[in-house]
């Protein structure tokens, strides 16, 4: 989908369900909406569901919208529903310029001082104008206050991805994750610890793989010249582990088929490594816009040399907020 059909759509949708929502808004039903564009520098454009990098960098028009409804059909239960389209455009590598389609819906219900929940993510997403991958992922969680200040969130999930192009990469994912919540600045500011699981089953044995990632995410929100702003700093680690074995050795005598044994002790699991540091700071220009300087920079190890790279973003996007 080209951003000259999407963006517009996107924006008479908006302007149709907004006014709509101000004038039957009630307790029980909420709908936010929020428009987002920007321009960004990307000195190493690359595609992260193939963890590879086109070792090129390039200049990207970004765009983001969504809508998010919220139904509290009795005080403790909370039904949330949300659709947004983000995508870039490349000036030069247009192969890479990517949409991304993302449902979502969420239901749960407050036993005080638990939570328990459902949700359901679908997205769809193309590269180069082609349709490149679908992902799914159901999960339940539940979370608990402890105190004042800290909330703990567990969840279980169960994923699918489904590549256009190829089934090797179709993949089922069990996996799990545990964050924990630390609040201050009257609940208005917050510091995270995440750690996620993930074990994959792809369809071509090469692609099994085992994920394991740390998170921390601090945002602190604050007051500056009389308009809201919001501070981000975010990092995580993550190590990917393939069942597929790699040979580490280039003894010719170990080539003999008789040797098989000898071959099987020389080889280690693939391995993938990754940090990515994060920080963006939101700008409130009055009670609608925002301007929002961001940077990011990743840190890619892998045994494979096409996945072994490092990758700087850079750019500033104005967004409207309903």
């Amino acid at each position: 989908m080209h951003l000259k059909r999407s963006f517009p759509c996107v924006v008479t949708v908006l302007g149709l369900m907004v006014p709509l929502a101000t004038a039957k808004a009630a307790d029980s039903a909420t709908l936010n909406g929020y428009l987002a564009t920007g321009f960004e520098h990307d000195s190493n454009v690359s595609v992260d569901d193939l963890n590879a990098a086109s070792n090129q960098s390039d200049q990207a028009w970004v765009f983001d919208a969504g809508l998010e409804g919220v139904l509290k059909p009795a005080e403790p239960l909370n039904l949330t529903l949300g659709y947004s389209l983000s995508g870039s455009r490349y000036q030069d590598l247009d192969q890479f310029d990517q949409d991304i389609h993302l449902l979502s819906a969420d239901l749960s219900y407050d036993f005080d001082p638990v939570t328990i929940g459902t949700s359901y993510h679908y997205s769809h997403s193309t590269l180069g104008s082609e349709p490149f991958l679908d992902y799914h992922r159901a999960s339940a969680y539940v979370g608990s206050l402890i105190g004042n200040d800290v909330y703990l969130l567990a969840s279980l999930q169960k994923k699918r991805k489904e590549y256009d192009e190829s089934d090797a990469r179709d993949a089922d994912i069990r996996g799990g994750s545990l964050d924990s919540f630390f609040f201050f600045n009257d609940a208005r500011s917050h510091f995270v610890v995440g750690l996620d699981y993930d074990q994959e089953d792809a369809q071509a044995d090469d692609f099994d793989n085992d994920l394991w990632r740390v998170r921390a995410t601090l945002l602190n929100r604050f007051r500056l010249a009389g308009e809201d702003n919001q501070f981000r700093l975010g990092w995580r680690y993550e190590t990917r582990k393939y069942d597929q074995a790699a040979v580490t050795t280039s003894n010719p005598f170990l080539d003999n088929p008789f040797t098989d044994d000898i071959v099987d002790a020389s080889t280690s699991r693939r391995a993938e490594h990754a940090h990515v540091f994060e920080a963006s700071w939101r700008v409130g220009l009055n009670d609608i816009f925002s301007l929002e300087p961001s940077v990011s920079h990743g840190i890619y190890r892998a045994d494979e040399e096409s996945s072994d790279y490092t990758r700087t973003i850079a750019g500033v996007t104005l967004r409207a907020g309903f």
